[in-house]
C-alpha cells in the first residue's frame, strides 16, 4: 500500500477551505447583512431619524437569502441519504 502525501495534502487543504468558507464566511456574510439592514433602517447613531436606503435593506436582504439558502442546503446535504431511504428524494448524487 502506498501512502500519497500530495493527494492527502490537497484533500486536507480543500476541508480547510471548505471549513473557513461555511465557518467564517457564512457567519461573515450574516454580519455584514446585519450591517446593512442597519445602514438601510434610516435611523442614525444619534438616534435622529434619517431617510431610508432602500439599496441597503435589500442588499441586506439578499445576503440573508444567501446564508439562509447555504444552511439548508447543508443539512440537505447531510440528511441526503436518510431523504433517499426514507422518502426515494434522491439529492446530491445520494
Amino acid at each position: 500500500m502506498d501512502i500519497n502525501f500530495a493527494e492527502i495534502g490537497i484533500s486536507a487543504l480543500r476541508v480547510l477551505g471548505a471549513g473557513l468558507l461555511l465557518g467564517a464566511g457564512l457567519p461573515a456574510l450574516f454580519a455584514l447583512g446585519m450591517r446593512l439592514h442597519a445602514i438601510g433602517s434610516g435611523a442614525a447613531e444619534d438616534g435622529t431619524i434619517e431617510r431610508r436606503k432602500p439599496i441597503a435593506t435589500i442588499g441586506a436582504y439578499v445576503l440573508y437569502a444567501v446564508v439562509i439558502l447555504a444552511v439548508l442546503a447543508g443539512v440537505l446535504f447531510v440528511t441526503r441519504h436518510s431523504l433517499g431511504h426514507y422518502f426515494g428524494i434522491t439529492l446530491f448524487g445520494g
